[in-house]
């Protein structure tokens, strides 16, 4: 596989666009499919976590897709590219499988649907049971919203200038004024999900407090 990092005449990049689109579809089909009765919104919130690159990642992961990518040089040695290239390299493999599928004569949705489902199952059983889930920014935000009628503010600065540093980002969230957790990250969105998960896990270990404040 060659990410387009490499420069060379072809690339993954238009297959990487193909399997985008059969992902998403797989994904719609199989929350139809298994919890028709979810509203729109959610069925929206669940396929998001299906096709993150969080996902795409574990996937090529458990593959050991990595292992077989061409890139670059300079996206060899870059931290912050590497979870990027493996997860849009997960969908140029899905947009390869499914276009061999369909010239070898096969549907190609058909026979790669149960081998997503299988990964999806489980997955999709924790999400809806702990919507917090892997977005623990909404889930800190649904309970501002319910206990303190305002939503979370987030300081975030980059305190690292070395690009694809894990710790280049440093967040503090505060909720009525008050400081609730603190994290670091690779990016700025990461380094606030950090924050919102120490301040969630925090909460989540103050029962006392949080039933207070819901009254």
């Amino acid at each position: 596989m060659t990410h387009r990092s490499a420069g060379l005449a072809i690339d993954n990049e238009r297959l990487e666009f193909h399997g985008d689109a059969v992902l998403r579809l797989l994904a719609a089909s199989f929350l139809r499919q298994h919890w028709p009765e979810l509203p729109v919104g959610e069925l929206s919130r669940v396929r998001n976590q299906l096709v993150s690159n969080r996902e795409l990642v574990r996937l090529g992961q458990a593959m050991d897709l990595q292992s077989l990518i061409h890139v670059g040089v300079h996206a060899r040695h870059d931290p912050a590219a590497t979870a990027a290239i493996l997860a849009r390299s997960c969908e140029a493999l899905l947009g390869g499988l499914h276009e061999a599928l369909r010239l070898g004569g096969g549907d190609g949705l058909r026979e790669l649907y149960p081998w997503l489902e299988s990964r999806w199952l489980p997955l999709t059983r924790e999400l809806l049971s702990q919507p917090q889930l892997h977005n623990w920014k909404t889930a800190l935000q649904e309970w501002s919203q319910a206990t303190h009628a305002c939503l979370p503010t987030y300081v975030t600065e980059e305190v690292e200038s070395v690009h694809g540093h894990p710790r280049r980002f440093a967040a503090q969230v505060h909720v009525a004024g008050e400081l609730l957790g603190q994290g670091r990250g690779p990016s700025r969105r990461q380094a606030e999900q950090a924050a919102a998960a120490q301040a969630w896990a925090a909460l989540h270990h103050q029962p006392e407090r949080q039933s207070g404040e819901a009254g």
